[in-house]
């Protein structure tokens, strides 16, 4: 069997590439794609002050969208409401914009019920 690679956290946890929905990437794109993504939000979100998650998130309420994120811990929901006290960039948002794309799976446009 073929151990999945990893990518450290600033915890020190470790990721498995197939954990950010890369499970139908060949392994070398997976690593990149991961360790791209994990680069970047890191990256952004030390120089605002603010979490990874609270990056994604004000991406995506900057692009016009309403994100719903899910969480029963109490200090995650706090931060993720806690969104207006920075603004990224139009470089930043460039930048997370560029980043890998998932091309591949189902439409996102077509519901399947399973």
């Amino acid at each position: 069997m073929t151990r999945t690679p990893a990518r450290p956290l600033n915890d020190g946890r470790t990721l498995p590439a197939v954990g950010l929905g890369t499970w139908l990437l060949d392994d070398d794109a997976a690593e990149k794609a991961v360790a791209g993504a994990l680069g970047l939000g890191h990256r952004l979100a030390a120089a605002h002050g603010v979490t990874p998650g609270q990056v994604v998130l004000r991406w995506h309420t900057q692009l016009g969208a309403v994100p719903i994120p899910k969480s029963a811990d109490p200090g995650r929901q706090r931060e993720n409401l806690d969104l207006f006290g920075f603004e990224l960039t139009p470089r930043e948002m460039a930048r997370v914009a560029a980043g890998p794309q998932r091309r591949f799976g189902g439409d996102p446009d077509v519901h399947e019920e399973f």
